[in-house]
């Protein structure tokens, strides 16, 4: 007998199984964190834009009483752009892909050197403008959200793979019973 809710008839009037055979995977990549970071995109080009003219106007009009802060100053700026693109880059790849070592990558570059960075820009300057305290607070708050939200996706993401890997092991010993039974 057949049930017309899950049987198709194909090309030539042979019936086959519908979509219930087709195998199924689960999605594991977070919208929430996809959002997160398409969020960050924009309040990093902000922050970018804010921080580049701040330090452009410090370098230029103040006289800083350590070179040790000069010195500091503009390498940290620019370590802080190369890592936010790069974070950016392995945080798409890592959730949309599903890919745990770009996720893993994610996470390790937000603890360092971005968090260093954002502290130190935002916080232990020579010089700090209200605009550097407060757009250092955000990005340090949107910083900790991303590596929570960063952690609980790789861990789905490990989670998930982890019972893939098992479900082959087992399918695979199951066909090699099989075999040496019959």
């Amino acid at each position: 007998m057949i049930n017309s809710a899950s049987t198709e008839v194909g090309i030539g009037g042979q019936a086959h199984e519908s979509f219930q055979k087709l195998p199924t995977s689960e999605i594991s990549s977070s919208i929430t964190f996809a959002v997160l970071i398409y969020t960050n995109v924009f309040f990093s080009l902000a922050y970018f834009l804010g921080n580049l003219s701040i330090i452009i106007e410090k370098l230029t009009s103040l006289q800083f009483a350590s070179n040790l802060q000069l010195v500091i100053l503009l390498p940290c700026y620019i370590i802080w752009c190369l890592g936010e693109l790069a974070r950016f880059y392995f945080a798409y790849i890592g959730n949309l892909k599903e890919r745990v070592p770009q996720m893993s990558a994610f996470l390790l570059m937000t603890i360092f050197p971005q968090l260093p960075c954002v502290i130190y820009l935002g916080f232990y300057q020579e010089f700090i403008y209200p605009f550097d305290g407060s757009t250092g607070a955000v990005m340090l708050v949107i910083l900790i959200v991303e590596l929570f939200f960063g952690y609980l996706t790789l861990h789905t993401l490990i989670q998930r793979q982890t019972a893939q890997f098992y479900r082959l092991c087992q399918e695979e010993e199951d066909e090699q019973r099989s075999k040496i039974l019959s």
